[in-house]
């Protein structure tokens, strides 16, 4: 009996209850949005990290990982090659393993100088742990010693090389002597990894060895591992047990503690992003109780009349709380339908982000075709979330109603 009233109640002003509901539907929308816009990002720049950049574990010497982005060539794995066929021989969770020499490297065009990085790598084993192979925008990969692939950004920043043209790459080697020493570049990267593309350039790790003077030795060795790249508590389990194995002479970090600073800022993005949500249901809610409050002063001699007829406070508070629950489900419904929509859109179709930013560099390795991510589980909490804070919010107007006297609201008729 209350179900009944309380369903003729709600769609008594059907005007006003489908408003309440849509302001509902687009907070509980806004939130499913940017769930999906924030996981594409963070699984897009996973996905570029580990593509380019580094693996789910990278090998270091013990020591140096505070240091390692002053390239410090006095501490370095020695015959590289030989202990990575080794630790892929010895792990089953790790499929291949690949050595890499980074070093600091100055970029000298005719009518430019800019500050590089330098990545030596072998040819026949780095593509079994990295995809730059799949990015190469002009030429090809690298193939023999004296090739060279330079990053798409600094190429152009480089007065626009072009492919086939030649750089002087000057850095200092493992004994601090100066060497300079010319490339014709043979193929252009680019990537959605900003770091790769405006700073990176490519030789093979016999070349960056040879320049170093550094044979055989590497600066780390990318581990690509088995399973969900997210699992990082499996990841960092992993690389304990290696450094256990490996007596402490190494240290082995995941894609996420080499890159902690970069999802910390995208966190705290999200925190932003959800709270703006938040408040558009809070004002959705606030709708909520103004609905309510209208439909009891206009009801007042109704719920005298019930009150006469020996309903008591209980049957009021929960006919009122059937209301705005009814109200809380059509707009969780509305809103999640809303936002699957959105969320389609933004994942299959994808958004072109280039006529807003233009050639802006983007702080995290994404593409400028931006794409959402699924999460129908994410979906159904924003469903029940909106559901059972509309139904609770009902309890302030619902308090009202129970207040009111018979006498007091047979008068007023």
């Amino acid at each position: 009996m209350l179900f009944k009233m309380a369903l003729r109640n709600v769609f008594r002003h059907t005007r006003r209850t489908i408003i309440t509901a849509v302001a509902i539907g687009v907070g509980l929308m806004f939130m499913i949005m940017i769930d999906s816009m924030f996981s594409g990002v963070e699984n897009q720049s996973i996905r570029n990290i580990l593509e380019t950049d580094n693996s789910e574990l990278v090998v270091y010497p013990a020591g140096i990982f505070e240091d390692r982005f002053l390239f410090p060539l006095d501490t370095l794995i020695e015959d590289a090659a030989a202990f990575s066929t080794e630790l892929e021989g010895a792990y089953e969770d790790i499929i291949s393993a690949t050595p890499r020499l980074r070093f600091a490297a100055f970029a000298i065009a005719p009518e430019a100088e800019l500050f590089a990085v330098g990545m030596g790598i072998d040819p026949d084993t780095d593509p079994r742990v990295f995809d730059l192979r799949d990015n190469i925008e002009q030429g090809r990969f690298l193939k023999a010693d004296g090739d060279l692939v330079i990053g798409a950004g600094l190429a152009k920043e480089l007065d626009s090389l072009k492919l086939g043209d030649y750089i002087m790459v000057q850095t200092k080697s493992r004994r601090g002597v100066m060497d300079v020493r010319e490339y014709g570049i043979t193929g252009i990267l680019n990537t959605s990894n900003p770091v790769i593309n405006s700073n990176a350039l490519f030789i093979t790790l016999a070349d960056a060895q040879s320049i170093l003077e550094a044979p055989g030795a590497a600066s780390e060795i990318d581990l690509h591992v088995a399973g969900k790249p997210k699992d990082t508590d499996r990841l960092d389990a992993l690389g304990s047990q290696i450094e256990k194995d490996l007596g402490g002479s190494y240290e082995l970090y995941s894609w996420r503690d080499l890159n902690a600073g970069l999802f910390e800022i995208s966190g705290q993005k999200q925190s932003v992003g959800y709270l703006i949500a938040l408040i558009v249901i809070v004002i959705a809610l606030v709708g909520i109780v103004n609905t309510m409050l209208l439909s009891i002063y206009e009801r007042i001699p109704e719920l005298g009349t019930m009150r006469a007829m020996g309903y008591t406070k209980g049957n009021i508070r929960g006919m009122m709380l059937i209301e705005g629950s009814v109200i809380g489900f059509l707009g969780g419904l509305f809103g999640v339908i809303l936002g699957l929509g959105v969320v389609i859109l933004l994942t299959e179709v994808g958004m072109d982000l280039t006529p807003l930013l233009g050639n802006y560099d983007m702080p995290m390795p994404m593409s400028m075709i931006f794409r959402g991510e699924y999460n129908f589980g994410y979906m159904v909490f924003t469903f029940f979330l909106g559901w059972i804070i509309s139904t609770l919010i009902t309890l302030i107007p619902a308090r009202k109603a129970t207040k009111i006297e018979p006498s007091q609201a047979l008068r007023s008729t």
